[in-house]
């Protein structure tokens, strides 16, 4: 890719919220053909994008005037982060699978597509009991002497276990997947291991430098676990861990999931359930993961993806229900009507974005900028407000809808 090429999508990447996400960045790419073009085009030609409003080119037009392209760089240096595009020869083709591909992968530490040629990705619980911690890091030193790349998402608990598991093999290969951005270290507790990782693998993010971490950003992070791994080894995790989330994407992805044998308990609650429904494979042993690895390559050993999602609808339905143990059968969720938002004691701000929302569409924050004109601050302390209230809630993917409580 030419150089300058790269300083636009990073000049896009740095562009304040304006309501110009991934989706129509990629949509500005698809119509010029390149970002330099749609950096520098007019606001006429830019209006014929389709899924891109007034409201927003104004904003990018106003706001591109105040960039140096020049300083993009920098930023990057400073940090000594580098970054790929989709579009260039080394990003990782396991990534295009995903419907939200990242757009811009920026890294520190050794890249190399070879990590993921042949790779587990090792996810669970933060709280995990002393057994779980042990098991995952046994696992992970296995596995990394057979090869195997270990990649997890620098959390405490299981990932930390899954990270510092393999970094006791001299040889083994860790790839940490973050929710902020690479020149941080988050949770600050875990500052050694990211060094650790740092001299002997790779830290890996859709986000910027200096982007601190944001609750939806850790959903969208388990996607590029669950398509750079070949499989998904769930340690320990309760009906609602965030673990599970990257299983299911796996699962979207074909890919195998696998459970830790562990002591029956709340906090493994969760995987235990997959197993039952036999979405998951219980495991003792990294010959375990191998063999089954073997079976799904070759096709032995894949389940019909119609079952497999019929018995994830059953797993979600026993998410619903926090106070009662799993249930069998699905059972259908009951839709309240909306309420009438002027006996909400709302003010104007909310009543606009409350009145866009319902039960069954879920809208991204782009979409309710586009819709209601307000600034993305003014829209995020609004979704913040709702949300106190109970009368919102986000789905896995960050998308906001009225709350079903």
């Amino acid at each position: 890719m030419d150089l300058a090429e790269k300083y636009y999508w990073l000049a896009f990447d740095n562009l304040p919220g304006i309501g110009l996400g991934p989706k129509r960045i990629l949509a500005l790419w698809e119509y010029f053909g390149n970002l330099k073009t749609a950096w520098q085009a007019g606001k006429q030609d830019l209006l014929e994008v389709k899924g891109i409003g007034k409201n927003t080119i104004d904003n990018f037009i106003k706001c591109r005037s105040e960039q140096d392209l020049e300083l993009i760089p920098n930023k990057l240096e400073k940090y000594n982060i580098k970054a790929l595009t989709f579009t260039e020869a080394d990003y990782p083709e396991q990534l295009k699978q995903l419907k939200d591909i990242p757009l811009i992968l920026y890294f520190k530490g050794n890249f190399d597509l070879s990590l993921f040629e042949k790779s587990i990705g090792i996810v669970g619980s933060r709280q995990p009991t002393d057994y779980a911690i042990k098991a995952i890091e046994n696992l992970s030193y296995e596995l990394s002497e057979m090869g195997f790349t270990i990649i997890s998402g620098m959390a405490l608990g299981i990932d930390a276990a899954a990270h510092k598991g393999t970094l006791a093999n001299p040889d083994g290969k860790t790839v940490g997947v973050l929710a902020n951005g690479v020149d941080k270290f988050i949770p600050y507790t875990n500052k050694a291991l990211y060094q650790a990782v740092l001299e002997n693998g790779l830290l890996i993010s859709e986000y910027k430098p200096e982007t601190m971490p944001e609750k939806g950003y850790f959903p969208a992070r388990n996607r590029i676990i669950a398509a750079l791994s070949q499989g998904v080894l769930i340690g320990e995790a309760a009906l609602k861990s965030g673990a599970l989330i990257t299983a299911e994407r796996a699962l979207e992805l074909k890919k195998p999931i696998f459970g830790l044998a562990g002591i029956p308990s709340k906090s493994n609650e969760g995987i235990n359930f997959w197993m039952r429904k036999g979405l998951a494979r219980l495991i003792t042993s990294a010959d375990d993961i191998v063999e089954e690895l073997n079976l799904h390559l070759n096709n032995k050993n894949v389940p019909q993806q119609g079952n497999m999602f019929k018995e994830l609808e059953i797993i979600k339905s026993a998410v619903m229900n926090s106070n009662s143990k799993p249930v069998e059968e699905k059972k259908p969720v009951s839709v309240k009507e909306k309420v009438n938002p002027e006996s909400l004691n709302l003010n104007e701000n909310e009543k606009s974005v409350y009145n866009l929302l319902s039960f069954r569409e879920f809208k991204s924050i782009d979409s309710l900028f586009e819709e209601t004109q307000l600034p993305i601050a003014k829209i995020n302390s609004v979704i913040l407000t709702l949300q106190l209230k109970k009368l919102i809630s986000r789905n896995p993917a960050g998308a906001i809808g009225l709350a079903n409580n």
